[in-house]
């Protein structure tokens, strides 16, 4: 894993700059507004089988159109799991220099516990409860035609009712609940050529968030990530994605904020939050292809690993896992899918059918 990083950060840099001059982000007028709602069903490890609805806008309203068009999601579910979903994610264009994003969102969750670190053990799972409001807000400016700089805010103010009891025996920073307050910076390159279904470019975006009394936090500590994709059409409509991940924490951190493996994002294979830790580097990569119409189809495969500190990731065999899935386009103007995914670790077989890509 240390070698692909370095290849994809030697990769990613002379591309950044080989694209300085170029602006893959222009605005293109077909279907300038479309609204989708349907039905929701899916299934995840961590919910099993989940119903409710979603509706996603998508606009670029007036005649001045901004360099790239909005879209608003609002999502409601409760899983045979007994947990409930509230979720309204954004993302917002305003003419050619403001980008808006972020997550409104209230969870009554619950989640896995299996110890901390690379080498926590499966026979030892539990679940613990977590219910809590979700604000996360960013607001970027365009200071070149693909780079942004902005700030951003984070609140969870989350509860634990219940531990069992590994979790009561481990007592990690923020079990007994709190609140995240956290303020933090970002800085991103964006020369992908849809944010949906991305054919082209390249995405990079370095984050990092600061938490203590300053905020309002109940929790002291500081949080570093990048999280690089890079989309390359080998010939018409055939694609290579992949996604670079590194993830480093200081500080009294909470360990529901610790990074983790796996999710329907990163690292599908394991059962969710398999792995949890204060550091994280992964490696994923995609090659998507068409089927039939509106079908498509995509392989894909992992490598990534938690530890206490970040030098450690690489010091564990890492955690493998590959999959294949099916895409389905809902709506004839934009490419975004509902997607089924089967993907294997050493630990078995997982399945997740959910909206978008991984990346």
């Amino acid at each position: 894993m240390v070698r692909a990083i370095a290849i994809w950060l030697f990769f990613s840099t002379n591309i950044l700059f080989a694209q300085q001059k170029v602006d893959s982000t222009s605005y293109f007028p077909k279907g300038d507004f479309s609204l989708t709602a349907f039905p929701l069903a899916f299934y995840l490890p961590e919910t099993s089988l989940a119903f409710g609805a979603l509706g996603i806008c998508v606009f670029n309203p007036g005649e001045t159109k901004n360099w790239r068009k909005s879209q608003v999601q609002l999502g409601l579910a409760y899983t045979l799991k007994k947990q409930f979903l509230l979720f309204v994610p954004y993302e917002l264009y305003f003419k050619q220099k403001w980008k808006l994003n972020g997550e409104l969102g209230y969870y009554k969750y619950f989640y896995n516990y299996y110890g901390i670190g690379p080498n926590s053990k499966e026979e030892n799972l539990e679940t613990y409860d977590a219910n809590f409001p979700r604000i996360i807000t960013g607001l970027s400016y365009r200071v070149k035609p693909t780079f942004l700089l902005g700030v951003q805010y984070r609140l969870d103010a989350f509860q634990i009712p219940f531990t069992d009891s590994l979790l009561s025996i481990d007592k990690p920073i923020g079990a007994e609940g709190g609140i995240i307050s956290a303020l933090g910076f970002t800085a991103s390159y964006d020369s992908r050529n849809d944010i949906f279904y991305p054919s082209e470019g390249l995405f990079i975006n370095f984050t990092t968030e600061f938490a203590g009394n300053a905020t309002f936090s109940s929790f002291d500590f500081s949080l570093l990530s990048i999280d690089a994709n890079y989309y390359h059409r080998i010939f018409k409509n055939h694609i290579l994605a992949f996604n670079v991940f590194a993830g480093s924490s200081q500080g009294d951190v909470p360990f529901t904020s610790y990074y983790y493996l796996s999710s329907g994002k990163k690292g599908r294979g394991f059962n969710d939050r398999r792995f949890i830790d204060r550091n994280m580097g992964l490696v994923q990569l995609a090659y998507r292809f068409p089927i039939y119409k509106r079908f498509r189809g995509t392989l894909f495969a992992s490598e990534g690993n938690v530890g206490p500190s970040f030098i450690s990731i690489f010091e564990n065999k890492p955690k493998l896992a590959y999959g294949a899935g099916v895409r389905f386009q809902m709506s004839k103007k934009q490419l975004s899918h509902i997607r089924l995914d089967v993907a294997r670790s050493y630990e078995g077989f997982q399945f997740y059918i959910t909206i978008g890509e991984a990346f």
